[in-house]
C-alpha cells in the first residue's frame, strides 16, 4: 500500500492520464488511476504543457506519464 499525501491536489505534482487530454493529481509516490481528475483539456499539447507549467512552479517534477494500470502494463 502506498502511503498518500494529505495535501490539496493543487499542491502535488499533476500527471496526464491515459486519453492524454485529462490531467490527474499525484497522491501517492506514483501515478495512480485512483488519483484525483482535474480537468479534461482541449488537446494533448494543450494538457502536457499545463502539466509542465504546474509542475515547474512546485519545483521542476516533471510527470507526464501514464500509470501502468491505466495503460494495461499491469
Amino acid at each position: 500500500m502506498t502511503r498518500k499525501r494529505l495535501l490539496r491536489p493543487e499542491h502535488n505534482p499533476w500527471w496526464v492520464g491515459a486519453v492524454g487530454r485529462t490531467i490527474y493529481a499525484q497522491l501517492g509516490d506514483r501515478p495512480d488511476e485512483d488519483d484525483p481528475l482535474i480537468g479534461v483539456m482541449d488537446t494533448k499539447a494543450l494538457a502536457q504543457v499545463a502539466v509542465q507549467a504546474h509542475n515547474d512552479a512546485l519545483g521542476g517534477d516533471r510527470l507526464t506519464r501514464t500509470p501502468k494500470s491505466a495503460s494495461g502494463g499491469g
